[in-house]
């Protein structure tokens, strides 16, 4: 695992698969994973048109994301929540915030009165959530698409939220630096066109959905090299609606899966 990094980028130079059949790769500085045309199973090139790339390497590792968008740790600890904003008619009342970010005893709130016009609602933080990864590849064109199910919901929520409720937002970032793993200042990235008309998950409910296509033949990665220099950023942005106390209480997990296809068109 030490040497994961150098492993990625020598592999990706030298193999014969991803030189000759194209591939295309998820990779933040530390963990990789591969996912070639060629079909090993049957010892074949290669995968359809419009057919899910193959993955045959470190399937089980873990990649780094870069967590929930602008909160100060990953997810509450034990004795934490996500904060409320009180509104009364046209006043919020925000909470004053110990320094955590999140919902806690150290927290208070002005006083308020309860009526007719109180409103309790999930704060900007609570409803906005972001993750991301790192792409390349070679000698393909492909896309990235996406599918999205409800899966265990539980009490008020079966009822109360669908999958159409949480809006998504794809970006991408041709070059930058994350924690200290710089990527794309030597990444092709003309012909990569955001998918529209993709506007909340419930667009992903039906089947696997184009998000992103990848339309250069050659691929984002230049020559050989370092990886992380010829890797761009995908940014998956969340949005939870404007929860309150009238939509009840329970529990549900969202999954959304993402899987690379290969296309035969430069065009999405």
């Amino acid at each position: 695992m030490l040497a994961a990094a150098p492993a990625a980028a020598s592999f990706l130079d030298d193999d014969f698969y991803c030189q000759n059949y194209g591939c295309a790769v998820v990779y933040d500085s530390e963990n990789y994973q591969i996912y070639d045309n060629y079909i090993f199973d049957t010892g074949q090139c290669c995968v359809a048109y419009g057919a899910p790339m193959q993955t045959y390497y470190n399937p089980n590792q873990t990649f780094r994301t870069t967590g929930t968008t602008n909160a100060v740790a990953p997810a509450p600890a034990n004795g934490q929540g996500f904060g409320f904003d009180i509104i009364e008619g046209s006043l919020t009342r925000s909470r004053i915030d110990d320094g955590d970010g999140y919902l806690d005893a150290s927290d208070t709130y002005s006083a308020f009165n309860l009526s007719s016009q109180t409103d309790l609602q999930l704060d900007a933080q609570g409803r906005a959530y972001s993750h991301s990864f790192w792409v390349s590849s070679r000698n393909t064109r492909f896309s990235l698409r996406a599918r999205a199910n409800i899966s265990d919901a539980s009490g008020d929520f079966a009822n109360t939220l669908t999958l159409g409720d949480i809006q998504l937002e794809t970006a991408i970032s041709n070059r930058g630096t994350d924690n200290g793993f710089s990527y794309g200042s030597d990444a092709r990235t003309q012909n990569v066109t955001i998918l529209t008309g993709i506007n909340d998950l419930g667009d992903l409910e039906s089947n696997p959905t184009r998000l992103i296509h990848f339309g250069r033949s050659a691929g984002i990665r230049r020559r050989n090299g370092n990886l992380g220099d010829q890797t761009i950023r995908i940014d998956f942005n969340y949005r939870m609606p404007d929860y309150d106390m009238s939509m009840g209480i329970g529990e549900m997990n969202i999954d959304v899966t993402f899987d690379f296809y290969r296309e035969q068109s430069s065009n999405p």
